[in-house]
C-alpha cells in the first residue's frame, strides 16, 4: 500500500512538472509574438504607416492618453499624420496571462518624438491588451503614462 501510494504521489509531481514546463513554453511564445507585435506597431507609428492598426487592432480597440481617448479610426489618421518620430526603443517587458485569449503586457518606452508640434515626455510606461481572435492576436487597448523623474 505504502509502495502504491509513493508511486502515486510520484507521478503526479511529474506530470504537474510536465504541465508546467509546457505552460511556461506556451506562455514564452506568447510572449515573443507580441513583444514582436507591439514593436512592429511602434515601427508604423515612426513610419507613419497606419495599415499595422488596420491589421492588428480590434475593431473596438481604445487608446488612452492624458488629452484624451481614441478609438481605432482617430488612432489609424494620427499614426498617418500626426507625428515625427526620430527613435523608440521598449524595453522591461511585464506580462500577466489573464486567460489563453488574452495577456496584459506592461513595458518601459524611450521615444524621441513630435506631435502636433509638441514634443513627446521622452520615457513613458505602457499598458496594453492583447485578445486572441480567429486564431489571431489584436491589440485591444493601449495606454501610457509618462515617466517624469
Amino acid at each position: 500500500m505504502k509502495k502504491v501510494l509513493a508511486m502515486l504521489v510520484l507521478a503526479t509531481g511529474v506530470s504537474s512538472i510536465s504541465y508546467a514546463q509546457d505552460n511556461n513554453a506556451t506562455n514564452e511564445k506568447v510572449h515573443s509574438q507580441i513583444i514582436a507585435l507591439e514593436t512592429a506597431g511602434w515601427q508604423a507609428w515612426k513610419d507613419n504607416d497606419a495599415s499595422w492598426s488596420k491589421k492588428n487592432t480590434t475593431e473596438d480597440f481604445i487608446m488612452v492618453f492624458g488629452n484624451g481617448i481614441r478609438n481605432k479610426t482617430a488612432s489609424m489618421a494620427a499614426t498617418a499624420n500626426e507625428c515625427k518620430v526620430k527613435s523608440f526603443s521598449l524595453s522591461d517587458f511585464q506580462f500577466v496571462m489573464l486567460n489563453e485569449n488574452a495577456v496584459l503586457m506592461t513595458y518601459t518606452a524611450l521615444q524621441d518624438a513630435v506631435c502636433g508640434g509638441k514634443t513627446n515626455v521622452p520615457k513613458v510606461q505602457a499598458s496594453v491588451n492583447y485578445v486572441k481572435r480567429g486564431g489571431k492576436w489584436l491589440e485591444a487597448f493601449y495606454t501610457e503614462t509618462p515617466v517624469t523623474q
